[in-house]
């Protein structure tokens, strides 16, 4: 790997200018530290690191579009469907979530291979931010208005659901704690006893009646003007 630079310059005692790994993990968490530094400092490349760029990277990715996503749709199904998996109809409505998430495992697994995390991270992104994108185009609080559209409710409720449990599968390599975590929340066994993801991130694995919890912000958002060193 290359070295971690801060404004251009290694870091050194004699500068001063040196992060202790135990002080960022205080602020971030043991997953947020290894989810930036195996995505916005790319393996085998030097990495400029700064506190502004890592709050930034933890906000836009993971508070934002992954932590978001879980605690909109796991509140949307406790709101709908009193905390459980619906059962839904194949067709009741369109989902342009299966085809991504069919072709994730190639392309992961092609970056995993080749030691670019940084690829594999923006794959996984990619479903992530599309998931955001389905929830807010399909609007399932207006769908829960019309008793006719029940089918169509669960469906995307269904899909939202299904797709985390496959971007939880895709990110227990960087965020293992997290993703354990997102499996419990969804009523699931042991991320750990996973030992085929391709097979395992397959559609439509997610069995209805499966319990869903409602937990506390899985990344809090943070101020970088708040943030205190040691």
């Amino acid at each position: 790997h290359g070295f971690l630079l801060t404004k251009g310059e290694k870091m050194s005692k004699s500068k001063g200018n040196g992060v202790m790994p135990a002080d960022l993990v205080k602020i971030f968490g043991v997953d947020a530290y290894r989810y930036y530094f195996m995505s916005d400092v790319q393996f085998g490349h030097d990495g400029n690191i700064s506190m502004e760029r890592m709050v930034q990277v933890y906000n836009a990715d993971l508070a934002n579009t992954w932590g978001n996503l879980c605690s909109r749709v796991f509140n949307m199904t406790k709101k709908y469907f009193a905390r459980q998996v619906p059962a839904a109809k194949p067709d009741a409505a369109a989902n342009p979530l299966k085809p991504l998430a069919d072709a994730l495992y190639a392309t992961y697994d092609a970056c995993m291979s080749s030691v670019d995390f940084t690829g594999a991270v923006t794959a996984v992104q990619e479903l992530a931010g599309a998931v955001n994108h389905y929830v807010e185009d399909s609007a399932p609080w207006n769908l829960a208005k019309d008793e006719a559209k029940a089918d169509e409710l669960a469906a995307v409720i269904y899909n939202a659901l299904e797709a985390i449990r496959i971007i939880a599968l895709f990110m227990a390599p960087f965020m293992p704690n997290t993703s354990a975590e997102v499996f419990r929340r969804l009523g699931l066994g042991d991320i750990d006893e996973v030992l085929d993801i391709e097979a395992a991130s397959a559609w439509g694995q997610l069995p209805a009646g499966s319990p869903v919890e409602i937990g506390a912000p899985l990344f809090p958002r943070l101020d970088v003007d708040a943030i205190e060193l040691d």
